[in-house]
């Protein structure tokens, strides 16, 4: 099911106009694969920047100033995680804070420390997974 959810938002991505880049290797034949895709010449009303596609697909937007960005990276009903990438230290601090995400990672992605919570923000997720605020629901301390 996921798979063909992936690939009905290849269909709507360039129906919308949007330019795909995908590999041309081949992808194996048992199981259910996607190849990594990416799309450029999106816009910020396009479902393949607003919505949760939950596979290798991403969206490229350009901008010209941070706050521009900061912008387009929050203009979205989603908030699930979040990355930033720059050569100034300064800026990652300042980015990060303001990116309204659950997790966000400077210069890396998807890298966790098992003890660190985990969840969404906006309509990503409900609640907290991981770490000391993922088990405060299972457990009573203080009896």
């Amino acid at each position: 099911m996921q798979l063909e959810k992936i690939q009905s938002y290849l269909k709507i991505g360039k129906s919308e106009g949007a330019e795909m880049h995908q590999s041309s290797s081949p992808v194996p034949k048992k199981g259910y694969w996607c190849r990594p895709t990416i799309f450029t010449g999106v816009s910020q009303s396009n479902r393949v920047v607003q919505e949760e596609i939950f596979g290798p697909v991403l969206a490229i937007q350009t901008f010209r100033r941070e706050d521009e960005a900061l912008v387009k990276a929050n203009n979205t009903p989603y908030g699930l995680s979040g990355g930033v990438w720059t050569d100034k230290g300064s800026k990652i601090f300042k980015m990060t804070q303001d990116v309204r995400a659950g997790v966000v990672w400077a210069n890396t992605f998807n890298k966790f420390d098992p003890t660190s919570p985990f969840g969404g923000y906006k309509e990503s997720g409900v609640g907290r997974e991981g770490g000391l605020h993922g088990l405060d629901a299972y457990v009573k301390l203080g009896v």
